[in-house]
C-alpha cells in the first residue's frame, strides 16, 4: 500500500530542500571568492568576478553576504542579544570567561552558515576556511577590519562584565584596581582566546568552535596563571 504524505509533511520536506539549496549556495560563493582572491589578491577580484564564477547574480551575492570583505574573510565572532549580554551581567557564575567564550562557540556551532557539522560539504568549507586565513595574513585591511568588528562585541562584554563583577563583587579578583579595569582585562582575555583559538587548533579540524574556544580559554587563564607571581 502507498504511503501518502499530508501538507505538513510535504511542506517540512520543501523546507528542508530550501535550506539546503540555501547553504549550497552559500558555500559555492565562498569558495569561488576565496579561491580567486588567494589566487589573484583581494584588491584584484570583483564582486562581478565571484559572481560569474559561482554563476550568481549581484543580487543572490549580497543576499548573503555584506561586502567582498566578508566573503573573503567570514563574519567572525556573532554578536551577543541584549538579553543575553544583561543575562551575563545578572547571573552569578564562577567563572565568566568561560560563560562568554561557550556561549559564543555554542551559536557559532549551531549556525548553518558557519557550523562545520551543518555544512553541506565539509571538505569545502574546511578549504574555505584555510584559505581565509591565508587571506587575512595576507591582507592587512582584512584583518585590522576585523579587528573593528570585535571593538563592538568587545564593548558590549566589557560592559557586561562591569556590571557583573559590581553585582558580585566577591568573584573580583583585583582589588587595587578599579572594576572598569578588571573587567577590561577579563575582556582582553577573551580576545585573545577568539583571535588565537583557530590558529591553535589548526591541526584539529575536527574540532566544534565550542571545543575550541574552552580548550583555548582553558590553555591560556591556566598560562597566565603560572606567570602571576615574582612581579614585586
Amino acid at each position: 500500500m502507498t504511503e501518502t504524505r499530508n501538507e505538513s509533511t510535504l511542506g517540512a520536506d520543501d523546507c528542508g530542500l530550501r535550506e539546503r539549496k540555501r547553504r549550497e549556495t552559500r558555500l559555492r560563493i565562498e569558495d569561488c571568492a576565496t579561491a580567486l582572491i588567494l589566487e589573484r589578491g583581494f584588491h584584484q577580484v570583483t564582486i562581478d568576478e565571484i559572481c560569474e564564477k559561482a554563476e550568481v547574480s549581484r543580487r543572490t551575492f549580497f543576499n548573503y553576504f555584506d561586502s567582498k570583505d566578508q566573503v573573503a574573510a567570514g563574519r567572525g565572532a556573532p554578536p551577543i542579544p541584549a538579553a543575553d549580554l544583561e543575562a551575563f551581567a545578572t547571573t552569578d557564575s564562577p567563572n565568566i570567561i568561560r560563560d562568554i567564550l561557550e556561549y559564543i562557540g555554542h551559536v557559532v556551532d549551531k549556525d548553518p552558515d558557519t557550523s562545520l557539522r551543518l555544512s553541506p560539504d565539509r571538505d569545502t568549507t574546511l578549504r574555505i576556511r584555510e584559505r581565509r586565513r591565508q587571506i587575512v595574513m595576507e591582507t592587512p585591511e582584512l584583518s585590522a577590519a576585523g579587528m573593528r568588528r570585535f571593538d563592538t562585541l568587545a564593548g558590549d562584554i566589557l560592559a557586561a562584565i562591569t556590571s557583573f563583577l559590581t553585582l558580585f563583587p566577591e568573584h573580583r579578583q583585583l582589588p587595587d584596581v578599579s572594576v572598569h579595569h578588571e573587567a577590561l582585562q577579563l575582556t582582553g582575555l577573551i580576545r585573545t582566546a577568539l583571535a588565537t583559538g583557530s590558529l591553535l587548533h589548526r591541526e584539529q579540524p575536527e574540532l566544534t568552535k565550542w571545543e575550541v574556544l574552552t580548550h583555548s580559554g582553558r590553555h591560556m587563564t591556566a598560562l597566565a596563571a603560572t606567570y602571576s607571581h615574582g612581579w614585586d
